[in-house]
């Protein structure tokens, strides 16, 4: 997922404000990525001391279980079960597994967290060929191993069971999502009424701003210079996450080939749909859905957010600009201030 999401604070809103005097921002490296997390009102050291380790302890949890560039960390550890015989796996990981196969029953197999294989093959994952080695063979090859229906789980024991032993899971589309998750419930659970919760561009946000009124969001637009925004949002409640093809890509012979993959395929998507962002209640299912959502293209996908009743955004490419389309759901909560 790329950053998609950029943070407006202060501004005029139709409530009445209750202005704070100032806010608490906390940031740090997590994930191969960025995380920052925003409290209304000023903590004192000791209080951001101990926020600080709940949000690291909460960051690094989910690391040691999902991260593929660990090679002791969980998922690495089941990838490495060349077996069909059950694995027990911890909740958290179970979690995430159980809505990633549900996201991918949603979407007909447009989201697919077996294509592990497949990415490490483009480049962008933590092993396999070089780009330049990838060939239609190679591509045919490893999509023997691809199935999200290979996968089995045991909701009752909590196990996992490979039907293809060489089976390799890849939670980069919906881990940072589930980060953002547990570190606001986390939160909650020191009675944090509002906040502002991103990890790698996907956020989650409860309550006001320091102004007193909902955070306000301003999703970007899809090109390479950040900053620019595409549209804006007022949310209390909700997460949303983006996918885009513009930033993170792979050059191959002069030709430029999108990080986002499509299962169904194991080539990078190839339509003019540049980004897609989806709000939900929770940022893992709105990271994977928007994953989803950008691999199926803009017709594909944007049918199947309205059969859905997804909120949901998408730009496209066309001619030297882009052009907007959102769901009825994402409408409905653009309207709110």
């Amino acid at each position: 997922m790329l950053v998609g999401l950029v943070a407006f604070l202060g501004l005029a809103c139709t409530r009445e404000p209750v202005p704070l005097d100032s806010e608490t921002v906390l940031t740090g490296p997590t994930m191969g990525t960025f995380f920052s997390v925003r409290i209304p009102g000023e903590l004192g050291s000791e209080e951001q001391q101990r926020f600080r380790k709940l949000i690291h302890d909460e960051l690094s949890a989910v690391d040691a279980r999902m991260s593929t560039y660990r090679d002791d960390s969980e998922l690495s550890v089941l990838n490495a079960a060349v077996s069909t015989e059950p694995f027990d796996v911890s909740e958290p990981l179970y979690e995430v597994l159980s809505a990633a196969l549900n996201i991918s029953e949603q979407t007909g197999g447009a989201y697919d967290i077996t294509i592990g294989p497949v990415v490490n093959a483009w480049g962008f994952g933590p092993g396999g060929l070089e780009p330049e080695g990838v060939s239609p063979e190679d591509i045919s090859e490893l999509l023997k191993r691809v199935g999200y229906r290979k996968l089995r789980l045991d909701a009752e024991q909590h196990q996992v069971r490979k039907e293809q032993p060489d089976l390799y899971l890849d939670l980069s589309s919906i881990a940072k999502g589930y980060a953002v998750d547990r570190v606001a419930r986390a939160l909650e659970g020191e009675g944090v009424a509002s906040y502002w919760v991103e990890v790698g561009g996907e956020v989650r946000v409860a309550g006001h701003n320091r102004e007193g009124i909902p955070w306000r969001l301003g999703i970007e637009r899809p090109q390479l210079a950040p900053g620019s925004v595409q549209r804006i949002l007022h949310l209390d409640g909700h997460a949303v996450a983006t996918s885009g093809d513009y930033r993170n890509y792979r050059e191959v012979d002069g030709e430029r080939y999108s990080h986002i993959l499509d299962p169904r395929t194991g080539w990078p998507i190839r339509h003019r749909l540049a980004s897609v962002s989806v709000v939900h209640p929770s940022c893992m299912i709105a990271d994977g859905l928007a994953t989803a959502l950008l691999v199926m293209g803009p017709e594909e996908g944007f049918e199947l957010a309205l059969q859905n009743d997804l909120a949901a955004f998408f730009v496209a490419r066309k001619g030297q600009g882009f052009e907007e389309r959102a769901t009825p759901a994402f409408e409905e909560l653009a309207k709110r201030r």
